[in-house]
């Protein structure tokens, strides 16, 4: 089992800040805050914001500090323009090479995710854990590792938006509902449908982030009306050694 580098915690932590709003677009991201929240130095911090910079979810301004980035309706239509594309190729690709036993693997994570939809109490946050393992796995069965690595940093910049998305109960079982009949006509080699799924799945989560008011356009506004109050999550089994 790999350890974590403290740098590697350090990004993960931040990560999941952004990701779930606590962090919210446009926010200073303060390397002291969160140095003394894991209680590790500054530089470790200061490297995991370098790597979230690269990754598009931070930005650096010149003697002000690293921020929180900010996206317009046209950044987030671009962003799932090319990830549809990316995740329908991927898919149409795997079709042809995929095995009995990755079909098995695809359809228990399906199961994974439709048992936390049935629950009462719903992990986002582990919801989109298996979402992600299900799509990487398409990626990987495809065997472009070009194409997982570009469709993986497209994924991760517009991943805090469909953390909120996922929030709303409609949505996530429509998503499950699409995870089911992408995985079903990869087992059935339907190379003709499933890449179209794939890629109605992927824009129509766009359509769901950019009609519902308030996500995008006017964050603040969505977590006051949604009751929502972030607070600084609490990262279990913090490993410090390098």
């Amino acid at each position: 089992m790999k350890v974590e580098s403290v740098v590697e915690i350090a990004t993960r932590y931040i990560e999941e800040l952004i990701i779930t709003g606590k962090l919210r677009p446009g926010e200073q991201i303060k390397e002291d805050d969160i140095s003394g929240r894991l209680e590790i130095s500054r530089p470790p911090v200061r490297e995991a914001l370098n790597c979230l910079e690269g990754e598009g979810l931070v930005i650096r301004k010149p003697r002000k500090g690293a921020f929180v980035i900010e996206m317009t309706e046209k950044d987030v239509k671009e962003i799932y323009a090319l990830k549809a594309e990316l995740y329908a190729m991927a898919t149409a690709t795997a079709i042809d090479l995929i095995t009995d036993d990755q079909i098995n693997e695809l359809k228990m994570l399906v199961q994974e995710m439709k048992k936390i939809v049935n629950t009462e109490q719903i992990s986002i946050l582990n919801y989109q854990k298996l979402h992600r393992k299900f799509h990487v796995k398409i990626m990987e069965i495809a065997g472009n590792r070009r194409l997982l690595k570009f469709a993986s940093s497209l994924h991760k910049q517009i991943r805090r938006y469909s953390f909120q998305t996922l929030s709303f109960e409609d949505h996530l079982f429509e998503s499950n509902q699409y995870h089911q009949k992408i995985a079903d006509m990869i087992a059935d080699k339907d190379k003709e449908n499933a890449p179209k799924i794939m890629k109605e799945h992927i824009l129509c989560a766009m359509h769901f982030l950019i009609n519902t008011p308030g996500i995008l356009t006017d964050p603040d506004s969505y977590f006051k009306k949604n009751n929502k109050k972030p607070g600084i999550p609490v990262l279990k089994n913090i490993i410090t050694t390098h």
